[in-house]
């Protein structure tokens, strides 16, 4: 029997198993923060003479260990105890993506077990405390060891298949040229102007505009070279610099860095999306451009999607002010308070309000609202805020934008 078929056999716990299991669950979130910690120390230090060769898998590494986590448990607080299907995560597939591109093989994924064990011990820990009854004890504990097994095994059989076909992909010895000197320049490694040009074919003194070009979904075949090619067009791109990371994604350097204009140019394609960043010039430009199209690519996809492009200038601010994502959380914690908690449409309303410069009649217009209701919410934001809105727009604006990325 494969694991994916045990992830997919057992039968639902009975009711009283599955209210042990959800407040075990319940626990380990309240406890989620200390769980973490060990994992990302673990994983390190297993993986620590590959994270010295490539210190940028490092946050990868950890974004995806706290995804494996979060996802099992929230599934379990849901449907307690029925399987957990394996988590082809964004954080996952970019973490097998980034193995891939810096060379490396299965073996990093090796972390994941370290994390598997430690949810474990700390699972094994919890159900002790959530029961003292012998037989529902062992219920538990034999459910929850069922569940972390075949939900991990499925996630590493999903994330090794993303490794092995992304590898496939280039295996031509080009491709990995281009890939291997893009990888040293990105990683700031010492490698000069007419070396890394001789290895990608194109000449990287210049003003350079990043792009990522890429779906979260399967793409037709030529559909992202299609928009690849309008880019390239539409910026007057003369040789742009194209290397394909994975099935659905492309990183693109526009030579010339004439981006302007192009979002109002481009023709959207189904499920496709583009994430630009700002022209800059030399090794340094094609890296700090790279750099500012992934936040842009990783803002954008959990932003709510107003267009098929988005340019890093458009996301600056919350790029900058969602760095460091634990931090972020407890700003907008301690600017909102209770406001963070409120229906949304009471969040919406005071976010356009604050954007139309406190203009009670624009924001009616904009939210399709009568102006009553406009100032009911209002009135019902400022009561939850912890500090009066006029001392703190700035800060409470900010934390209404950041909360759009970081609730989710």
């Amino acid at each position: 029997m494969t694991s994916r078929s045990l992830a997919r056999e057992w039968d639902p716990p009975p009711p009283a198993i599955a209210t042990l299991l959800r407040r075990a669950v319940e626990v380990m979130l309240e406890e989620a923060d200390e769980l973490l910690a060990a994992i990302d120390a673990a994983s390190f230090e297993v993986n620590r003479e590959l994270l010295e060769l490539a210190p940028g898998l490092g946050d990868a590494l950890r974004a995806a260990g706290r995804s494996n986590v979060m996802v099992w448990a929230l599934a379990n607080m849901r449907k307690p105890g029925l399987p957990v299907p394996a988590n082809l995560s964004p954080e996952n597939l970019d973490f097998a993506r980034d193995v891939v591109r810096h060379g490396f093989d299965e073996t990093i994924l090796s972390g994941f077990r370290t994390g598997q064990n430690l949810a474990l011990r700390t699972a094994t820990d919890v159900a002790f405390r959530v029961t003292d009854d012998h037989e529902a004890l062992h219920e538990l504990l034999v459910l929850m060891s069922q569940s972390i097994f075949a939900y991990v095994e499925d996630t590493l059989e999903g994330i090794t298949a993303t490794i092995r076909a992304d590898r496939a992909q280039l295996r031509d010895a080009a491709s990995a040229a281009r890939a291997e000197a893009v990888a040293l320049i990105l990683e700031g490694a010492p490698i000069s102007e007419r070396r890394a040009t001789q290895l990608l074919g194109y000449d990287v003194e210049r003003a350079h505009a990043a792009a990522i070009v890429w779906s979260d979904e399967a793409v037709t075949d030529g559909a992202i070279e299609s928009v690849t090619n309008d880019l390239a067009r539409m910026s007057g791109a003369a040789r742009p610099l194209t290397l394909r990371v994975a099935p659905s994604t492309a990183w693109v350097w526009l030579s010339g860095g004439a981006s302007s204009g192009v979002s109002e140019r481009l023709q959207p394609m189904d499920g496709i999306r583009v994430a630009l960043g700002r022209p800059a010039a030399g090794l340094a430009g094609f890296r700090k451009s790279h750099q500012e199209a992934a936040a842009t690519q990783r803002l954008a996809r959990r932003l709510p999607l107003r267009s098929s492009l988005t340019s890093y200038d458009e996301v600056e601010v919350l790029a900058l002010a969602s760095a460091n994502e634990d931090q972020a959380r407890d700003f907008v914690a301690r600017t909102l308070g209770p406001l963070a908690d409120a229906p949304a449409e009471v969040r919406a309303t005071l976010r356009t309000y604050l954007r139309q410069e406190c203009n009670l009649s624009r924001t009616a217009q904009l939210e399709f609202a009568h102006r009553n209701t406009v100032a009911a919410r209002l009135e019902r934001a400022r009561d939850l805020l912890p500090q009066p809105l006029a001392d703190r727009t700035l800060e409470v604006s900010l934390a209404l934008e950041i909360a759009r990325i970081l609730v989710a």
